[in-house]
């Protein structure tokens, strides 16, 4: 299953939706909508995606999709940022990934990034992959990434119990603590087709503050 949160996306999301449908054929596509005030849930579904709804938040967004995969038997999950930022049709080579690993992340600093990532915000995403890297006592890159693919005992256990607040590295130190295998594999991602992200300016900074005590806090789990 593909679950892709959204808020506020009804310009992109249904041109995500469409490459994700074409990229994995047969496999259902599942948008999270959390209290978006334009066309979203009009956009996702005219494209094909089953829509259901969350409570504000990408973190709650992303556990709620957790939950309706369990709910529905997915054997697997990808999850796909609505941006257009990850290109769908990598989804298989993380799938692929999956036959050694239980949790792979679609990463940009394993090779071409696809587009050039502004200076500040690489610095920072290279800082919290090196403080996620002690804390978890693994080298990760890539750790604010969105793209991931997780096998049912991940996103099962994620679905019962996840941040509600914000969950990017942070959950990455609780699965490489709790035992899971985790691996990076390259994707050349593409820049914001629009909105606004989360990981830049001022809110950026605060919110790779914010998440480098998060995922210390998960050592003490």
């Amino acid at each position: 299953m593909v679950i892709i949160p959204a808020r506020d996306e009804g310009p992109r999301v249904g041109a995500v939706v469409r490459a994700a449908r074409a990229a994995l054929p047969g496999v259902p596509v599942v948008v999270v909508e959390n209290a978006s005030a334009d066309d979203t849930v009009r956009a996702a579904s005219e494209a094909g995606a089953e829509v259901i709804h969350s409570a504000p938040g990408y973190a709650v967004a992303t556990r709620a999709g957790f939950v309706h995969a369990r709910e529905r038997g997915a054997e697997w999950v990808v999850t796909l940022d609505a941006d257009g930022q990850h290109p769908p049709e990598a989804v298989p080579r993380l799938l692929a990934a999956l036959s050694d690993a239980d949790l792979a992340i679609g990463s940009r600093f394993l090779g071409d990034a696809g587009y050039r990532i502004p200076l500040a915000r690489s610095a920072a995403i290279h800082a919290l992959g090196l403080w996620t890297s002690l804390l978890s006592r693994q080298w990760l890159r890539d750790v604010t990434s969105g793209m991931r693919a997780l096998r049912r005992p991940v996103f099962e256990s994620f679905a019962d119990d996840y941040p509600s607040d914000v969950a990017d590295a942070n959950v990455l130190v609780r699965a490489v603590r709790c035992g899971w295998r985790v691996t990076e594999v390259p994707v050349p991602m593409r820049p914001r087709s629009g909105g606004d992200s989360q990981h830049g300016g001022l809110d950026g900074a605060a919110f790779a503050l914010r998440m480098a005590l998060y995922a210390a806090r998960e050592t003490r789990r």
